[in-house]
């Protein structure tokens, strides 16, 4: 992360506990939330998340667990599920309320095959800052590529982007060489939201290997 540029983590701290006076938008964990989580009923699946997975204040983990529901693994990005960690400090493995949390933001960058092993899907969701450099964007790549590579359906949550999903602004990366803060080759300022990036990656081919992943996403409701 650049530690020289403050204005996007404050931006995202003040955005990420409460998305229920966002106007009238509802994000994709409230849709799923009001259904009762019809997708993850009878299944077994990961959760990649942090803290900024909430809904009216309530966290993801906290919903699903009032619907009888538990992800098998959860897998955390930089910063780990607190979002309390310094900026790239590496993370160990733990676990939160007896479920493995395995860190992305560690040893390894992404899943490992053997912990999506006899998993159904993947569900990712994450409040992103909308700046290339923000590295949860880099994670979702990365676990695209695994879930692609498991033969794992992947499912992803869509939040607002807090700049506002018309302000793009900034050079593109060049093409070479890609980094974990500069995986893919969009403005600083990209105006997508974590779902239209996930899109983009898979259809524009971004990253190798993720033709064959079966990736959707829980559009938001009002999101303009």
């Amino acid at each position: 992360m650049l530690r020289s540029i403050i204005f996007i983590p404050l931006l995202l701290a003040l955005y990420c506990p409460d998305t229920s006076h966002a106007q009238t938008v509802k994000t994709g964990a409230q849709i799923l939330d009001e259904q009762g989580f019809p997708t993850l009923k009878g299944k077994r699946f990961a959760l990649v998340t942090n803290h900024s997975a909430t809904v009216g204040g309530v966290h993801l983990l906290e919903l699903m667990g009032k619907n009888g529901l538990q992800p098998t693994v959860i897998f955390t990005p930089e910063h780990g599920l607190q979002g309390i960690a310094e900026d790239g400090v590496q993370l160990a493995d733990g676990t939160s309320a007896g479920i493995p949390v395995k860190s992305l933001y560690g040893a390894d960058r992404e899943p490992r095959q053997e912990d999506l092993a006899g998993l159904d899907l993947v569900l990712f969701d994450i409040q992103d800052a909308g700046a290339r450099f923000y590295t949860y964007i880099s994670t979702m790549g990365l676990v695209m590529q695994a879930a692609a590579r498991a033969g794992i359906p992947l499912v992803v949550l869509d939040r607002p982007n807090p700049l506002g999903g018309s302000y793009v602004s900034g050079f593109l990366r060049e093409a070479q060489p890609a980094s974990f803060t500069s995986l893919y080759p969009i403005p600083v300022a990209h105006g997508m939201t974590v779902g239209e990036l996930a899109e983009m990656i898979k259809g524009e081919g971004m990253l190798p290997g993720l033709s064959q992943l079966e990736l959707s996403v829980v559009e938001m409701h009002g999101w303009q």
